[in-house]
């Protein structure tokens, strides 16, 4: 090779473009290292559904243009030639869209969705879609097309989800970055479990125009990367030239900060292990739980100690009302009432072209799915129509409860005069594989309240037989509504300090 030595393992966005300034062939090269990789790994890791069998080809027509914006000196496009990993809940019109599910493998649509659009039009390179939980219905991605996704870092454990597929590819540079979606905890959970960036931006900031759905209210698509940089740029082509800011903006403080001065509220409430309904803790959780808040904590030590522009600022439980999962959940949570709708829309929409399946209720008739990885929301509306509608108190009182929740969020970032939360995303570590659900997540504040959350990695677990470099922890902030790119700013300052990426040891 004429050019200089390079590794595709943790290869960024602007190195990537760095090298194809010196030689276009890096593009085609880059790929078929991943597509050998995903020959290599993905047998065992099962992250991903779908190969792009024209992704070589895409990349060796791309390298021509590169030789010509080399030789015009012009600027790469944003996503120029980086080949991309989709959640396989985005539809692709050259590929099936399937999320996850084996009712819908053969589901196919007449246009990319809109992000996906976006995407290709900066450049990017679909290289694989990706193994996610059955309908982005829960955190362990556990599907009946792409089978039980395994962490790369402990092959026992799950990756997380339901973006785990996504997580579990980057995490082991089977691609250079990816997309997934967020309903309650989806990008942030594999992000955490896999030792990887996701961030959930502002709810509305991203179209979700095309996506298989699962919550009108909670749903949002967004990026994952191996670094808080390579997200920001996915983000930028994501969000599109309007940003979708849409009405409701937060109002900013009165005074603003000056230069680079950043209030972090730790909320403490979060820190804690999830207690079960009859008030008991496994012995195993506080185990975890301990191991979780001791690299939590030691990493806002350091973020403190070396960045003097940031303060902590404790924020007691007593501080604000209960936002305990339990609670939320119980409370706010809409996805039961949404599902069935969301999803019988978009199965008859004019974008699918063709599918065996055009409501919910035939899905479920085929018995084509994972029982397994089926949760409650699947079968509420089937089985209790009336409670679980657009059109029921119920559901109505739980955008009241939304409403009042994402008022006491305000007044607390108010009152304490900060920028942004920080919390473990997870109180434990990713579950077994066999586990029926992750527990001990926290991303449902975030969720529930539209704000734009991001998880980095923040250290990982003692080694054991099964994982040699332990298992990634993350460490959540999230920010004001509308303020993304705020929050990205105090993500890349943590993350320059925390250095915590480290990828895996595959066999």
């Amino acid at each position: 090779m004429d050019s200089p030595a390079w590794q595709a393992e943790e290869m960024t966005i602007p190195k990537f473009h760095e090298l194809l300034r010196i030689d276009p062939s890096i593009g085609p090269k880059l790929v078929t290292k991943y597509l050998e990789a995903i020959k290599q790994h993905d047998g065992t890791l099962k992250a991903l559904i779908t190969i792009n069998s024209a992704a070589l080809e895409t990349a060796i027509e791309k390298a021509t243009e590169t030789l010509t914006y080399n030789q015009t000196n012009k600027s790469f496009p944003p996503l120029h030639s980086v080949p991309i990993i989709l959640k396989d809940n985005y539809s692709t019109a050259n590929l099936p869209t399937s999320a996850g599910v084996q009712a819908l493998q053969n589901l196919r649509t007449k246009d990319d969705s809109k992000v996906v659009s976006q995407l290709r039009a900066a450049g990017a390179i679909i290289l694989a879609k990706a193994n996610l939980h059955e309908f982005a219905l829960q955190g362990i991605t556990l599907s009946s097309l792409g089978g039980q996704t395994l962490n790369p870092y402990d092959n026992t454990r799950t990756p997380g989800g339901s973006s785990g597929g996504t997580g579990a590819a980057l995490a082991a540079n089977l691609g250079l970055a990816g997309c997934g979606t967020d309903t309650m905890n989806s990008l942030r959970s594999p992000a955490s479990a896999c030792g990887v960036v996701g961030f959930r931006p502002s709810t509305g900031r991203v179209s979700c125009v095309g996506i298989v759905p699962v919550s009108q209210t909670q749903d949002v698509a967004g990026p994952m990367g191996r670094s808080v940089g390579d997200v920001r740029i996915l983000y930028g082509v994501m969000k599109g030239p309007d940003g979708g800011e849409g009405d409701g903006r937060e109002v900013s403080r009165t005074i603003p900060r000056t230069g680079r001065q950043v209030r972090i509220g730790v909320l403490e409430a979060y820190f804690q292990p999830e207690i079960h309904a009859d008030g008991t803790v496994e012995a195993e959780y506080i185990a975890e739980n301990k191991i979780v808040q001791e690299i939590i904590r030691s990493s806002l030590h350091s973020i403190q100690g070396q960045d003097a522009d940031i303060t902590l600022v404790p924020i007691a439980p007593s501080s604000h009302p209960d936002w305990s999962y339990g609670t939320l959940f119980a409370k706010g949570d809409t996805q039961a009432f949404e599902f069935k709708h969301c999803l019988d829309e978009f199965l008859q929409s004019a974008l699918v072209s063709a599918t065996p399946h055009r409501s919910l209720e035939s899905i479920a008739q085929s018995g084509e799915f994972d029982l397994q990885a089926m949760t409650h929301v699947f079968s509420a509306a089937l089985e209790d129509p009336e409670i679980f509608s657009l059109t029921s108190e119920a559901y109505r009182s739980r955008l009241e409860f939304i409403a009042v929740l994402k008022e006491s969020v305000k007044q607390c970032f108010d009152r304490y005069d900060i920028d942004a939360l920080v919390y473990p995303h997870q109180t434990q570590l990713p579950v077994k594989i066999g586990a029926k659900q992750q527990t001990g997540r926290n991303g449902v504040l975030a969720a529930l309240t539209g704000r734009p959350a991001i998880c980095i990695p923040a250290g990982r677990s003692p080694q054991t037989a099964s994982a040699v470099l332990g298992v990634p922890v993350g460490l959540e902030l999230m920010g004001r509504r509308w303020e993304d790119g705020e929050l990205l700013d105090i993500a890349e300052r943590a993350e320059r300090i925390l250095k915590s990426r480290v990828a895996p040891v595959l066999y």
